[in-house]
């Protein structure tokens, strides 16, 4: 499973509610604000992911430009997208301008290239390209590149929050396979082929998987 998106709702309380009932339905983690003080002191010490503007009252408008300017955070006004005709004021224009919203977040990220992890008393760099797949070992994760395997005290959640979204995909409750590294998948026996090793696909995982790959 990967990190809820965070989302800050600033406006008043009747603008807040209904994109606040519907971006939860969809698995959003949502916060509230109606006031400035309170969404500057929320975006410091939580920065959300997106804040979405629903309405501008009490000097909000000041508050959301200086965040613009500073380039800071992602901010979606939602009054302003709707005036414009870009989206429809309803659920669906909401989820489709949030979903853009993200998405531009993501690709604007700086890309991770690599890792450390601890071996012995030194800390050894892993290039994200050269993981094939990480698999769960009792209390440890064994993440495996090439031959060799490096087993950390961490699960498959906690691993997959540092992990690009895009590269790295849960298959079972035991793995997480790197999507660049498959050479086979089997749907009928629900299996991945990395290499020479064979990993079994759950079907709990298996629509997200084939909603990552490249099919033509």
């Amino acid at each position: 499973m990967v990190r809820k998106p965070s989302i800050l709702i600033l406006g008043s309380a009747n603008t807040v509610q209904g994109p606040q009932a519907h971006l939860e339905e969809l698995g959003c983690d949502i916060r509230t604000a109606h006031k400035t003080a309170e969404a500057a002191g929320l975006c410091l010490f939580t920065p959300p992911d997106l804040i979405l503007v629903t309405s501008k009252p009490n000097g909000v408008e000041g508050f959301v430009d200086q965040l613009k300017a500073q380039n800071k955070l992602q901010v979606l006004d939602w009054e302003l997208v709707t005036a414009t005709g870009e989206v429809e004021a309803n659920p669906e224009g909401l989820e489709t301008a949030v979903t853009a919203a993200l998405e531009e977040l993501a690709s604007n990220r700086p890309r991770a290239k690599h890792f450390f992890t601890k071996v012995g008393n030194k800390l050894r760099r892993i290039h994200l390209n050269d993981v094939r797949f990480i698999e769960v070992e009792g209390k440890y994760s064994a993440i495996h590149v090439g031959e060799r395997k490096y087993n950390v005290k961490a699960s498959l959640k906690d691993l997959l929050l540092k992990l690009p979204q895009e590269d790295f995909v849960r298959v079972s409750r035991n793995f997480v396979i790197n999507i660049d590294r498959v050479t086979h998948i089997d749907t009928f026996q629900f299996v991945i082929k990395i290499d020479q090793d064979e990993i079994p696909i759950s079907r709990t995982y298996k629509d997200e998987l084939m909603k990552r790959i490249q099919l033509l």
